[in-house]
């Protein structure tokens, strides 16, 4: 019995740690819910079950209440902490899963000149301003300006890569030029922000854990660094085949993936660097595998979303008085500074990309967001006492605010002023009733042979395009649906063709099955918002069973 165990959880301490988990995923799940519904992301509402059960509501008007539920101190407590440190090293497994580096290497100009404008100049209003003010900004009892000013540079530069894919799947242009850009440039800024922060830890650490003295735990982080997004990288890539091969669906995966998380983790936290670090780099190397499923993915991140997202973010909660924290001098100016520098700093980035300026502010927009990450970010350099609750306060508000605006901004930037409609499209000419092809590249290649005489380029031409960036990110979409793309710089309008497959091609849908109804879109390279346009129709169209058995039937 766990009771008899010297040291152990007694039962009354079990008792109140899963009263205190129940009541903590239960108000989190609720509140995520409602802030789906209102089409804000679920983060808000998981945060704000935090703030309803701490100290600013229920810790101020039922205080014994409070401490029965949730207790200061004991086993109890311990083990609770620990389910919050698993749950924010998990974010971070599905946050390093989002990033594919070949992606980003292959996105080229545009994303590197975006990545790098929208790190820059947040980060050099945001260090200049800790750097000369630190004690108005509200630096932590840890009294040394340097770090603090890093701290203040990346916070306000850093994006949160999974806010982002979520919003971008919402308004289905996940899988645009566009979103690609967008979530490319995110990969870049989440993992130069999150080496900084590695390395700010580093320094306010002073090398307590056990690789020695601060410049031995820098070195140690980029060895780290280095091999596990080489050798490592390789040899996972390598493994996964047979361990697909061998064990069992999803579990082995599954089970490989969470043991390298956890093992990379254990390593960055006794070199000195916090463990989450080490989930992060450890996730991105697994991530960047081809052999890793759509489908494994996404059944890693609803596992890890709905249960130990929600218990990290209302946690937050717990241990704060938002309202006698709040500073709202220090609130607006964090909030003002992360946008307009994000913003305005991506926004110059797409223009010298040679991007229009709609695309250029709705990919400001789009990184502007920074959400899960900049509150994972905000609670590790609180707990190291490098911010104090008034700043931390302020860039949990900057967190949830740049998530809520970045989707309707989006919307509204990129907004046409006549909408297309599918009939005007394509025609019986443009659409194959039995596709023969059985992969990927022949059905890409069948449909280009539809698609040249409607907009009067090469079929080899058209093949080679969609082509490259269906190598840039499956089109698959889920529902036996494909919608494999590209902007074309010589055509004058768009055009969509659509295939049937009896027996279905594998594009590596979110849930495994293969495409049955293929539709390639062709737009121009000028049009920013066409094949946005397009993509949403298509999503909004064949999200209705009816519409898909019709086309299936269709003679």
């Amino acid at each position: 019995m766990l009771s008899l165990a010297a040291g152990a959880l007694t039962g009354p301490d079990v008792t109140v740690l899963l009263v205190s988990l129940g009541v903590l995923l239960g108000t989190a799940r609720v509140l995520g819910e409602c802030a789906r519904r209102m089409r804000q992301p679920a983060v808000i509402g998981e945060m704000l079950a935090g703030v309803l059960l701490g100290p600013t509501c229920l810790g101020h008007f039922y205080p014994d209440l409070f401490h029965d539920v949730f207790p200061e101190a004991g086993a109890a407590r311990i083990a609770l902490d620990a389910m919050i440190v698993l749950g924010v090293l998990l974010l971070l497994l599905v946050a390093g899963l989002e990033v594919d580096l070949s992606t980003a290497v292959r996105q080229g100009k545009a994303a590197a000149l975006v990545s790098l404008t929208g790190m820059v100049f947040p980060f050099a209003i945001g260090f200049g301003a800790a750097w000369l003010a630190p004690g108005w900004l509200g630096m932590g009892g840890h009294g040394k300006p340097l770090p603090f000013a890093l701290f203040m540079g990346i916070a306000l530069s850093i994006t949160a890569l999974p806010v982002i894919a979520k919003i971008l799947i919402d308004l289905n242009m996940f899988r645009s030029d566009l979103g690609m850009l967008i979530v490319s440039a995110a990969m870049v800024n989440d993992l130069v922000g999150w080496l900084g922060f590695a390395l700010v830890l580093a320094m306010i650490s002073g090398g307590e854990g056990g690789g020695g003295s601060v410049a031995a735990t820098m070195v140690e982080t980029l060895v780290f660094l280095g091999l596990m997004l080489t050798v490592g990288r390789w040899l996972i890539h390598t493994s996964l085949p047979w361990i697909q091969a061998r064990w069992s669906w999803p579990g082995g995966v599954i089970g490989f993936i969470l043991v390298t998380t956890l093992l990379s983790a254990a390593f960055t936290e006794w070199i000195g660097v916090h463990a989450i670090f080490g989930a992060f780099i450890a996730d991105i190397a697994i991530g960047d595998s081809s052999h890793l499923r759509e489908r494994t993915r996404d059944t890693i991140q609803q596992f890890i979303t709905y249960f130990f997202a929600p218990i990290f973010f209302a946690s937050i909660g717990l241990r704060l008085n938002f309202l006698a924290s709040f500073d709202l001098l220090i609130v607006v100016v964090v909030l003002v500074i992360a946008l307009a520098s994000k913003i305005g700093g991506c926004f110059l980035g797409a223009r010298w990309a040679g991007m229009t300026r709609r695309e250029g502010l709705a990919v400001g927009f789009g990184m502007a967001a920074r959400g899960a990450m900049e509150i994972i970010l905000a609670q590790l350099a609180r707990q190291h006492d490098l911010i104090g609750d008034s700043t931390f306060v302020a860039v949990i508000i900057m967190a949830i605010v740049t998530s809520m605006i970045s989707g309707p901004a989006m919307e509204w930037v990129l907004r046409r002023t006549q909408r297309l409609r599918l009939s005007d499209l394509f025609s019986d000419r443009t659409y194959a009733a039995d596709l023969k092809a059985h992969d990927v590249r022949s059905a890409i290649a069948e449909l280009a042979l539809l698609a040249a005489p409607a907009t009067g380029l090469t079929a080899a031409a058209i093949e080679d395009a969609v082509w490259r960036r269906e190598q840039l990110m499956h089109t698959g979409l889920g529902d036996g649906l494909a919608v494999p793309h590209a902007r074309l710089e010589e055509l004058r309008k768009p055009v969509l063709v659509l295939g049937r497959s009896l027996h279905g091609v594998d594009f590596d849908a979110p849930d495994g099955r293969p495409a049955r109804i293929i539709a390639m879109i062709l737009t121009p390279l000028r049009d920013a918002t066409a094949q946005l346009e397009i993509l949403k129709i298509l999503a909004e169209a064949f999200a209705r069973p009816s519409i898909r058995r019709g086309v299936l039937e269709a003679a």
